[in-house]
């Protein structure tokens, strides 16, 4: 009786809304698209209810669009907030406990803190997609967001039937990084998949090749392949891939390599080889014969680079274009100029530090200062190209990104965070259990390699705290909260032999 009562109103709140949708697929003008976004999650509520926290784990690396919701966030971001949401209710409600963390919460509670203090400070977060005054409020959501998210991976453990599994589903989500460049070249058709999947990396494919001073590189494919290689190493170690009596695992990591060469990222490439050097050194591969096979691999890999370095495509010539090689002209030149314009910002932005250590300067962009930029360069005034990069916070340099936005608090926060990040990361790795063993090297190798590029190489704060959180939380889930060493049971004391002779 209840199953039957249950189903009734199941269709009794159901078809109304069914036909509802039907009238909007005919008259699509008849509500705006926020309103069928919103049914559509009202509908499919159940089903986070029930699969939100592995809704979270599966989206939380990938590049999707939820652009039927205001300022078209990504599902990584929607997923954050309603699982948390989701979980924190149950927390009240049920008294169901989140996993204990204590040395990564408070780090990720100050950095949500210094978020909203600097949102406030600097006239609050302003979203023009809500009919703010101001821009640049989406960075303020995208950091709230990645704390958010830490905090809803920790509301349940990952059973660890179904650990390998739900690590290979948060690495190979990544691989959606290069669907916005492979729907642009299977040609207009397919252009429908863009409701759900970004234009960034398409509109800038398209660019350069419109343009004659620019090399045409598929940047999706960099990051789809470094979180395919994180994935290899999740399911079958370094060591495995290396196994000869399975060569297909060597295959698909020489195609992963390539793949990310045609991104044209020197960024990618060399992070990539950091995260083949720290792979190796965590599984102690440098006291095996395998550190002289590796050198092998590496010098007749480089050989047929170093004779044919300018035969080869553009994006993979500007990609190794770090390497000692000679690589054409046309490449060389675009490389130089991007390295240069660089510098260039990064000297500008430099001097604006002492200005904003105390208070960061925040992300809020006053319209007037992007018309005043466009103007200038409409009546021909000298502008600089990176000026309006600046105005919007996009410094590429990840230590710039995090001083300049949120000044000495900002910093405080953060490399509390990463501390933290990397002390649990290497608990979990050294004092977990067995069986999740190689799934907590392939997390700490990524979060080592991610802290290094972040410094040195490329990095925004704005868009890579998500990484650094994630990798946190999913963790945590992993290992069901911290692992620590646990300390031998000591041995009982021996019994003497008057003791065991005596009856009394």
């Amino acid at each position: 009786m209840f199953k039957l009562s249950r189903l009734v109103i199941v269709y009794a709140i159901a078809a109304p809304i069914a036909l509802l949708l039907g009238f909007l697929v005919v008259w699509p003008g008849l509500l705006p698209m926020e309103v069928v976004g919103a049914i559509v999650l009202f509908l499919a509520l159940p089903i986070f209810l029930k699969w939100h926290h592995v809704l979270l784990i599966v989206f939380w690396n990938a590049v999707l669009s939820a652009r039927f919701l205001p300022g078209q966030p990504d599902f990584w971001l929607v997923m954050a907030f309603l699982s948390f949401t989701i979980s924190f209710l149950t927390h009240i409600i049920a008294g169901k406990r989140f996993l204990h963390a204590p040395e990564l919460t408070r780090p990720m509670l100050y950095m949500g803190a210094v978020v909203l203090g600097t949102a406030w400070f600097r006239g609050g977060i302003g979203l023009a997609a809500f009919g703010g005054s101001s821009f640049g409020g989406r960075y303020y959501i995208f950091l709230i967001g990645a704390v958010l998210g830490y905090f809803a991976f920790t509301s349940e453990a990952v059973p660890p039937a179904k650990a390998q599994k739900m690590a290979n589903w948060f690495f190979l989500s990544g691989s959606t990084h290069v669907l916005g460049n492979l729907v642009y070249m299977a040609g207009p058709v397919f252009f429908i998949f863009y409701l759900v999947v970004p234009t960034n990396m398409a509109v800038g494919q398209y660019n350069a090749e419109s343009s004659s001073t620019e090399i045409a590189r598929i940047g999706g494919m960099g990051m789809a392949g470094f979180y395919v290689m994180c994935f290899l190493f999740t399911k079958y170690s370094l060591r495995g891939l290396f196994d000869w009596s399975k060569p297909w695992r060597f295959i698909a990591m020489f195609l992963t390599v390539g793949a990310c060469c045609l991104s044209g990222f020197r960024t990618v490439m060399v992070g990539l080889i950091l995260l083949f050097v720290i792979q190796f050194y965590l599984e102690g591969l440098f006291r095996t014969r395998m550190l002289p096979i590796m050198v092998a691999v590496a010098i007749f890999s480089f050989i047929p680079v170093l004779f044919f370095a300018q035969s080869m495509p553009g994006p993979v010539q500007r990609a190794i274009s770090f390497l000692p090689i000679e690589v054409s002209s046309e490449v060389l030149s675009e490389a130089k100029s991007s390295q240069e314009w660089r510098f260039e910002m990064w000297d500008a932005v430099s001097k604006q530090v002492p200005k904003y250590l105390i208070i960061g300067k925040g992300y809020s962009i006053n319209p007037d200062e992007i018309f005043a930029i466009n103007e200038a360069a409409r009546v021909g005034e000298s502008v600089n190209s990176y000026e309006g990069v600046m105005l919007a916070g996009d410094y590429h340099n990840g230590p710039l990104s995090v001083i300049v936005p949120f000044g000495l608090p900002g910093v405080i926060g953060f490399l509390w965070l990463l501390a933290s990040g990397y002390r649990v990361l290497s608990r979990n790795y050294r004092f977990g259990d067995v069986q999740l063993r190689r799934i907590n090297r392939a997390l700490l190798t990524c979060f080592l390699t991610n802290c290094f590029c972040f410094f040195f190489l490329f990095g925004a704060l704005s868009t890579e705290l998500s990484v650094f959180t994630g990798l946190c939380g999913f963790s945590v889930c992993l290992n069901g909260g911290i692992r620590r060493r646990v300390a031998p049971k000591p041995m009982p004391a021996p019994v003497t032999h008057a003791l065991a002779m005596d009856p009394g």
